[in-house]
């Protein structure tokens, strides 16, 4: 691979120990920041609400429908230790709690993709993790006070994380080479699948162990933690790399030169603003907008119900239940980074054409899901290593969706990604909005047989969404994406806004994912997750 730059081929630099890797590695902290604050309600539920209480006062369990295998284990673990928090919450409550985050950040992705393009990535990012923190050191206080301030809380965190990802998107639209983006865009996102992981044990840790009464010491942690890395943040990223004060003069060279039809479309004098009539009317966008949702739905349904789920159907302790429950992440980070990697060098051969790759993926990815989330539901007394292995493998899989849907964007419409992402996003959290309330209303008893129904909706779900985007998404720039302002204005395809400024930032912007994870909260979310 080269890359052209002034008539000469320029080599690209290596990529360990570069300034665009270390931006990866910044963002994927970051990202790990991010989703643990979004995601630690899932779990923390279980040890801020008291079970006991719960039954007691809706007197609605049947426990003849329980499993003997349910019981038993139950019993076991209640034996060993009882972790019970003070909060009455019926599983209804619960259900709208663990959604609450999505109505926010429904309500403000399409301002986030402003705010995005308008400021640039790194003032957008540093100060959604500042805001998220404040709201997350907050959050305890907010939770024994009243539910509904509670609630409230958690639609804010919601609303300020709207712009964090179209916000990544643009800054990695100046920094990720064309055939790096998998990759890089991959080593950042991972970090949400991360996040994920290292909240449920932790939170385990400290429901047991933690200051402040347990529970309320996993909102002080992670809130202390998000403030550290925004300082951090500040010192070491810039929004393009001319204005990095640590990148080599061939390293930004390579990545100008790679970049150069979307750089010198930004640095354009003629005015430009999205086409939102072809973007709406646009069949390969509306195949992405099902995939995405698909994909952020089954994300979602794992973050804010895995713990429920191990706790309702296997009993696990809550210890054993946070390091169990962070098992099927560290997969799913595995098979993030190693589908990028496998997905840019089959691309790079010429093996697979860019629709084939990201058709495979979603493919593998959803349909595997699938096929486990219904295999674990069906699984039997004694078999609760197994249901591990299915959810491990379930959800593992399904992080090779981040070399399909999620690089999609910047397939089809590099130049208008943040704005078409707005939308995906906006889109795809009804499915972190919908997914636990859809939990708490089919699992008001946490019987396996009413996860046996969860599972078969979201297998449903994500096979749909996977064969809609396999038949009808697209893999190369569509025609009104193309850089050509003059011609696209003759054939009608945007307006211009008289805006000049935010005309061109709008064209650097490339997307994201997912919940992402994951509101993916998660995935999804509570991923994320969307």
């Amino acid at each position: 691979m080269v890359a052209m730059c002034d008539g000469r081929k320029t080599k690209p630099p290596r990529l360990l120990g570069s300034t665009r890797f270390t931006l990866a590695l910044v963002g994927f902290f970051g990202c790990v920041v991010i989703y643990a604050l979004r995601s630690d309600v899932s779990f923390a539920i279980v040890c801020m609400v008291n079970g006991t209480a719960v039954e007691q006062l809706t007197a609605t369990i049947n426990h003849t429908k329980m499993s003997s295998c349910h019981l038993s284990t139950k019993s076991d673990s209640l034996d060993k230790e009882v972790v019970e928090g003070e909060l009455i919450w019926p599983k209804s409550v619960q259900g709208s709690v663990l959604s609450a985050f999505f109505w926010g950040y429904l309500c403000s992705q399409v301002l986030g993709g402003y705010l995005a393009a308008r400021f640039g990535g790194k003032i957008v990012i540093a100060s959604t993790v500042i805001s998220s923190s404040l709201l997350t050191l907050i959050s305890p206080v907010a939770a024994t006070t009243n539910v509904h301030i509670f609630f409230g809380v958690r639609v804010a965190l919601g609303f300020v994380q709207g712009a964090v990802f179209p916000a990544f998107h643009t800054m990695w639209s100046m920094w990720a080479p064309p055939l790096e983006r998998s990759l890089l865009t991959g080593i950042t996102y991972a970090g949400a699948q991360i996040g994920n992981t290292l909240v449920m044990p932790l939170s385990g840790l400290l429901c047991k162990y933690g200051f402040a009464g347990g529970w309320p010491s996993i909102y002080y942690v992670l809130g202390i933690a998000g403030l550290v890395w925004a300082a951090v943040w500040f010192y070491y990223v810039s929004d393009v790399p001319a204005n990095n004060r640590r990148i080599s003069a061939e390293e930004r060279a390579y990545i100008e030169s790679s970049l150069a039809d979307i750089m010198s479309h930004g640095s354009s004098k003629k005015k430009r603003s999205v086409p939102w009539r072809s973007i709406l009317t646009s069949v390969p966008v509306w195949a992405l907008y099902c995939g995405h949702f698909a994909g952020d739905w089954g994300a979602y349904m794992m973050m804010t119900s895995l713990p429920l789920f191990m706790n309702d159907v296997l009993g696990f302790d809550l210890t054993s239940l946070g390091f169990l429950s962070a098992i099927p992440y560290v997969a799913y980070f595995i098979f993030i980074n190693v589908g990028g990697m496998a997905a840019d060098k089959v691309r790079d051969s010429g093996l697979l054409s860019t629709i084939a790759v990201r058709r495979l993926a979603m493919l593998i990815a959803l349909g595997s899901q699938a096929l486990f989330l219904i295999a674990s539901g069906y699984c039997g007394c004694g078999q609760e290593i197994l249901v591990i292995v299915f959810l491990t493998l379930g959800i593992g899989i399904s992080g090779i969706q981040y070399a399909g849907f999620v690089v999609n964007y910047l397939d089809i419409a590099p130049t208008f990604a943040g704005p078409i992402l707005g939308i995906g996003n906006t889109l795809s959290c009804v499915a972190g909005i919908l997914c636990p309330l859809m939990v708490g209303a089919l699992t008001p008893t946490g019987t396996k047989e009413e996860w046996q129904m969860v599972f078969w909706i979201t297998g449903a779900i994500l096979l749909t969404g996977a064969l809609i985007f396999s038949f009808f998404a697209k893999g190369e720039v569509l025609p009104w994406a193309l850089a050509e302002p003059k011609k696209d204005e003759e054939h009608g395809l945007y307006s211009r806004n008289g805006d000049e400024k935010i005309a061109h930032l709008d064209s650097l912007m490339i997307i994201f994912v997912k919940e992402l994870i994951y509101a993916y909260l998660n995935m999804w979310q509570l991923q994320h997750f969307c």
